[in-house]
């Protein structure tokens, strides 16, 4: 069960926000051009790098750290959409939106409780709701390789192994799922056991609930009194009580026509957290390489893509690549796809749930682009740890990116990491470093540059 069985959308609005604003940019622009011939070299690198100043990104990544969370369909993920959509228009883009619906639950009570204890839960989504009520059963401690038959009727809280994790549908969260739910519980509680401890967030399939029994998400760290319950079997309520259903989202979709082969850009919008260092990297390097774009490919067709949904499977991302608006695969000379978490800070892991934040960016970070692309990823990517080594698509791809190659799309590359504070409420704008976006950023651009002048 995963985005592929997504139901169709609610349909398409091209809504173009050009205005005073975006004319006076163009004029700019070509008032710019006019004097290129003037330049110096030196002045002109500087021109090239100036989208990717420290400033401009900094004020990308606290937009982001100013949300409570980039939910699909929710306040915070519309604020940063129309932040998105009047930056592309006033750079001269027509800016349209692709609409449809996305699960929502905003909760009410999300708590496990027993008598003498209450743990602040998630609700994992697609959320299977109790009602004020809850469940009340039993709390049984378990872990793969225990007998799933003692979970009968039971609130199973399910050790999870240690890992960054962030899907539900991925190996080591989904096998001990699966085979828990062969025991028939009443309800379910991953415990997350990540290197925070703190509870992590799971992606999740967009068509429906996993399973037809509640489900929800705890860390071992908050969730420490929970699992000393559950060894012991206490009675304990599982509430998972709120508003659900589905909500209309968007896609973002900006483009500058021109003739011959496009360029394509794509990064998230959404996530269940602020995602300041998950979003955020992919948002503001999306942002610059779009201004710098508009002056250094002139007459190009370019494409900025920025998805909803991609808490759902990646579900947004295929909205896109499964309609017509998406350019044929043939008619393309580069498609970027800027991913999760790819300039997020490093940290020292040492003892039970004890970090300490580096002042270097994270390595277990991927760079991964089309066989052909890998010398000159190498190349332009060099000195940048964790990406100075680039992987072949050959070799497989992930989220988004997997599926863009899927589609056919090549040349293509993209960044991603799940960094170690990954689908946690605290990935806060100390989780980054706008110098790191800027590094990968530029290196970026500078492929770019070079596909550009070989598809002249």
């Amino acid at each position: 069960m995963g985005a592929r069985e997504m139901t169709p959308g609610v349909g398409f609005s091209r809504r173009v926000v050009l205005g005073a604003a975006a004319l006076a940019t163009i004029g700019a622009c070509a008032r710019r051009d006019a004097s290129s011939a003037l330049k110096t070299p030196a002045e002109e690198t500087l021109d090239d790098d100036a989208p990717f100043s420290i400033e401009a990104i900094k004020a990308d990544l606290l937009a982001l750290d100013a949300v409570e969370h980039l939910r699909s369909g929710d306040a915070g993920e519309r604020a940063i959409s129309a932040r998105t959509a009047g930056r592309l228009a006033a750079l001269g883009y027509d800016v349209a939106e692709q609409l449809f619906e996305v699960p929502y639950f905003t909760a009410k009570t999300s708590a496990l409780r027993w008598e003498g204890g209450e743990a602040e839960v998630f609700a994992q989504h697609i959320v299977t709701p109790t009602g004020p009520a809850g469940v009340e059963a039993p709390l049984r401690l378990w872990r793969l390789g225990d007998d799933p038959a003692r979970l009968a009727g039971a609130i199973a809280l399910v050790l999870l192994p240690y890992a960054r994790h962030s899907q539900l549908i991925a190996k080591p969260s989904r096998e001990s799922l699966d085979a828990a739910l062969a025991g028939k519980p009443a309800a379910v509680v991953l415990i997350t056991n990540g290197p925070t401890g703190e509870t992590i967030m799971l992606n999740a399939p967009y068509a429906a609930p996993y399973a037809p029994v509640p489900i929800a998400v705890l860390g071992p760290k908050p969730g420490a009194a929970a699992i000393e319950a559950a060894r012991l079997s206490v009675a304990g309520r599982l509430i998972l009580d709120g508003e659900s259903g589905r909500r209309p989202s968007h896609n973002l979709i900006a483009r500058r026509t021109g003739p011959g082969k496009s360029l394509v850009v794509s990064t998230p919008r959404t996530a269940w957290t602020p995602a300041v260092a998950e979003r955020g990297p992919g948002f503001a390097a999306f942002l610059a390489i779009a201004a710098w774009a508009t002056g250094a490919l002139p007459g190009r067709d370019l494409i900025f893509v920025q998805t909803t949904a991609h808490e759902y499977d990646n579900a947004g991302g295929l909205h896109f690549l499964e309609s017509d608006l998406a350019p044929k695969p043939e008619d393309v000379f580069l498609w970027l796809h800027l991913g999760a978490g790819f300039a997020g800070r490093a940290h020292h892991e040492f003892g039970e749930f004890a970090v300490n934040p580096l002042s270097s960016v994270d390595a277990q970070r991927f760079l991964i682009g089309s066989d052909d692309l890998i010398p000159l990823l190498a190349r332009e990517f060099a000195g940048q740890p964790g990406l100075e080594n680039p992987y072949p698509e050959s070799r497989g791809a992930v989220g988004e990116l997997a599926e863009v190659f899927a589609k056919g799309y090549k040349p293509a590359f993209g960044m991603l990491a799940a960094h170690l504070r990954h689908h946690l409420m605290s990935d806060r704008i100390a989780m980054t470093d706008p110098e790191w976006v800027r590094m990968a950023a530029i290196a970026a651009r500078n492929v770019i540059r070079a596909r550009a002048e070989a598809f002249r």
